[in-house]
């Protein structure tokens, strides 16, 4: 009993050796956590309910058909689907609340974004702007300015997978901000796809 409870013990001695010094290591070349001055992931979103997050704007430029809120498996997320709306074509926004970005460390924005049934890039798509006048109200008589980011795959193996937009750079601007996603599309089934987004990040 005495040599096993030895050796039992000289074998914890060295594991919580090599523990400690992969830990240290691996605290070494941690990145350093940089706080979100804005953050929404749409947890509270209500399936197949029309978009209403406080703050934010909700706008069919063309058309009637607007953004939605929908969830699944327990992710909440915004959604803009044109299928069956009945109009050749349809442009819709939603627009974040004003966001002061004074305070990000990085001046950075990411988001998640997903799409379904999207065969036509050119014609059934989600762009992104950022406007330092919008009036919380009028859209289309704001200043916007257009942003690139990483769209999602689209194929049907790719169907409801979030990928990750990349980061826009957001250093040019100062003050308050206003970011508009923007969704086009139509009834017609090459340009009836769905696009999703969550996780909007300011950091």
């Amino acid at each position: 009993m005495k040599n096993f409870n030895i050796k039992t013990l000289c074998v914890a001695l060295v594991a919580l050796g090599a523990l400690s010094s992969c830990t240290k290591e691996d605290d070494t070349n941690l990145p350093p956590i940089v706080p979100a001055i804005y953050f929404e992931d749409f947890q509270t979103a209500v399936a197949n309910t029309p978009f209403d997050f406080e703050g934010w704007t909700n706008f069919a430029q063309v058309g009637t058909k607007k953004w939605i809120e929908n969830a699944y498996q327990g992710n909440g997320y915004a959604e803009f689907t044109p299928f069956n709306s009945g109009q050749a074509s349809n442009v819709a926004w939603i627009v974040t609340p004003g966001i002061n970005i004074d305070g990000a460390i990085k001046k950075r924005l990411t988001f998640d974004v997903a799409q379904h049934h999207v065969t036509d890039l050119a014609n059934n798509k989600l762009e992104v702007f950022i406007s330092t006048d919008y009036d919380g109200t009028n859209v289309t008589d704001a200043t916007w300015t257009q942003a690139s980011f990483t769209p999602p795959l689209v194929g049907s193996t790719n169907n409801y997978d979030f990928f990750k937009a990349g980061a826009i750079s957001l250093a040019n601007y100062s003050g308050t901000i206003y970011i508009g996603f923007k969704a086009t599309g139509g009834t017609a089934t090459a340009v009836s796809g769905a696009y999703m987004i969550d996780n909007v990040k300011i950091f």
